[in-house]
């Protein structure tokens, strides 16, 4: 192989490298922006329970 040759084959390994790696950031970030909004949607919904007041000790 030339050293063209190599250039070119390099560059295409670098690419699909890269490629790769923007797919795998992209999955990261979609899996963050889930989690954060399951977080929230719980959060939400333990602030929406009733809290019974708490029973005092020696009062009954």
């Amino acid at each position: 192989m030339n050293i063209l040759g190599w250039a070119t084959a390099s560059n295409e390994r670098a690419v699909a490298n890269a490629r790769a790696a923007a797919v795998e950031c992209s999955r990261r970030r979609v899996e963050r922006a889930e989690v954060a909004r399951a977080v929230a949607d719980l959060t939400a919904a333990y602030a929406a329970v009733p809290v019974a007041p708490a029973a005092s000790a020696g009062h009954g």
